[in-house]
């Protein structure tokens, strides 16, 4: 055989090996399945054509899905004069309300069988209904109306993070029929928070406290999603309740609970930065002026159903570990770390490990070695 050949083979198949592994699109002949949060299983034989969402984080996913232009429907919290989202703004959907109880339940239903009888919307497109447990009872409602592809995701059977990225992977399976650059970028940066921190021992783990604000009060937070946030991140969570309660006890638990933990990372309910809280004003309402503790307040979108909690994931990742996984902003570590190498024992601080270049290293001088003995064979026969 011509050892051109068969370098130009070795150097494909080498190339083919660094090739990463992507989850296939949906095909015309196959389709997909998709099982939502109640555990019941919807199969699509391709993207739906239209969809209604609820929920601002599910909205925004199908948008930055590349699908803005399949809702048609949604409820008031996902509208574009709502949340502002750019991504939201060319939207052409009809808002039908809250979906907050059952108040609305029939005239949300009514809306639905409307846009059906006049071609806009169809008994077999999908309906997308998260967050409110009241939404079980709209499911039912819906269902016996004849819609069958309504498909519900509540905060209690979607809670931990995990569950959270395969939320977002399959409504944007829904949508686009394959798996968008937001995804993929959210399932890069999980895997690069989780990677990095596993590395940090037991007895290395930075305490967290999440602190959760409505109604103008401070309360020690409790949210599952959060909770698991915060273990993906390997904190060591000092608030952790194993009760089912979003919160509990008042703010004199919370300052009760920094005290008995110096170095805690606070993080703050995104609730109290649209009150108009910030971290400044934390330590002046909860922490009687003191700068001893890194205080963060939450973006609505990083403890949500959406790609961007994958940055809420990074950035709690950095105010935690900033020397694996970089520092939030300059100077962070000089301010709250003494040793000024918090989380970089191993030196990598989110730098590519010295066994990674080694097997790097290593791949190359054997294909170097293979081709040039192919080539050193071939001219011996000729």
């Amino acid at each position: 055989m011509n050892a051109k050949v068969l370098i130009a083979g070795i150097i494909a198949l080498v190339l083919c090996a660094t090739i990463v592994t992507v989850p296939a699109d949906a095909s015309d002949d196959v389709g997909f399945d998709v099982t939502d949060g109640e555990g019941r299983m919807f199969h699509y034989d391709a993207p739906a054509e239209r969809i209604v969402s609820t929920g601002a984080a599910t909205t925004l996913t199908i948008a930055e899905a590349g699908a803005v232009d399949k809702i048609v429907a949604v409820d008031k919290y996902s509208t574009y004069g709502y949340t502002g989202y750019e991504a939201l703004a060319d939207m052409n959907a009809v808002d039908l309300g809250s979906f907050y109880g059952e108040t609305n339940h029939d005239y949300i239903i009514a809306s639905l069988i409307n846009m059906v009888d006049a071609g806009e919307f169809s008994l077999d497109d999908t309906v997308i209904l998260t967050s409110y447990s009241s939404n079980r009872a709209l499911y039912d409602s819906l269902s016996e109306a004849g819609f069958t592809k309504v498909l519900v995701w509540t905060t209690d059977s979607t809670s931990d993070y995990d569950s959270i990225v395969q939320m977002v992977t399959d409504v944007s399976m829904i949508a686009s029929g394959t798996i968008p650059e937001s995804v993929s970028s959210m399932l890069e940066k999980t895997q690069t928070v989780s990677d990095a921190v596993s590395k940090v021992q037991d007895s290395e783990r930075t305490k967290a406290l999440f602190v959760w604000y409505t109604g103008g009060e401070f309360s020690v937070g409790n949210s599952s999603i959060m909770n698991s946030m915060l273990e993906v991140a390997n904190a060591e969570n000092i608030g952790y309740s194993n009760s089912t309660a979003s919160h509990y006890g008042d703010v004199n638990m919370v300052i009760s609970l920094l005290e008995a933990n110096p170095g805690t990372v606070i993080f703050v309910n995104y609730s109290y930065g649209t009150s108009g809280g910030t971290a400044e004003s934390f330590r002046q309402d909860v922490l009687g002026g003191s700068d001893d503790f890194p205080v963060v307040v939450m973006d609505s979108l990083w403890n949500n159903w959406c790609p961007e909690s994958a940055d809420g994931l990074m950035t709690i990742g950095q105010y935690l570990y900033p020397g694996i996984l970089g520092e939030p902003y300059e100077g962070y570590i000089d301010e709250y770390f003494d040793d000024g190498a918090q989380g970089s024992e191993d030196g990598t601080s989110g730098e590519p490990s010295t066994d990674n270049w080694l097997l790097v290293a290593v791949g190359v001088v054997v294909i170097i070695g293979l081709l040039v003995g192919l080539v050193y064979f071939s001219r011996r026969k000729a």
